[in-house]
């Protein structure tokens, strides 16, 4: 039980920190519920680096 919760809270994490820096909330959200949480942060990291 408390795997998911994780899961879906990190999810929730990245698409708040994607849509704070202009980017889509729903997007990030659902490609963090889609594959891990934690990778797709690592992308986002990827993408956002100036």
């Amino acid at each position: 039980m408390l795997i998911p919760l994780l899961w879906i809270g990190l999810a929730l994490l990245l698409g708040i920190v994607a849509s704070g820096n202009g980017r889509s909330f729903w997007g990030w959200f659902m490609l963090g519920l889609l594959i891990d949480p934690i990778l797709a942060g690592l992308f986002y990291w990827l993408i956002c680096k100036d």
